[in-house]
């Protein structure tokens, strides 16, 4: 993805009007998409996306050039050990974005 042009879907808290978006500061809305390929699960606090037979509704945004990153996969616990949440790139019609895929096992949920 081209810098500045960057785009990343939200599913859980960092949707708008939740407890998050206030890392999704200078995002611009672009609407709602379906991803197929993943499964929601709801993990209690919060909600995980796994790769599956499903259809994923979440909301795109275009993401600003000096988009925090960093933050925002700190967030997510991309970091952790075991990583909470994996950065993955999705395709969709209209040109790839970034996704937040829950990392962890779901067996069990």
């Amino acid at each position: 993805m081209s810098h500045g042009a960057q785009r990343l879907l939200v599913y859980g808290l960092l949707r708008h009007g939740l407890s998050m978006e206030n890392l999704m500061t200078g995002a611009a809305p672009l609407g709602q998409r379906q991803v197929p390929g993943f499964v929601l699960y709801d993990l209690g606090d919060y909600p995980g996306a796994v790769p599956g037979s499903g259809l994923l509704v979440a909301e795109l945004y275009a993401m600003p050039a000096n988009a925090d990153w960093s933050s925002l996969d700190r967030a997510e616990g991309v970091d952790d050990e075991p990583a909470l949440y994996r950065r993955e790139v999705v395709v969709l019609d209209d040109g790839p974005a970034y996704l937040y895929v829950y990392a962890r096992s779901v067996d069990g949920v």
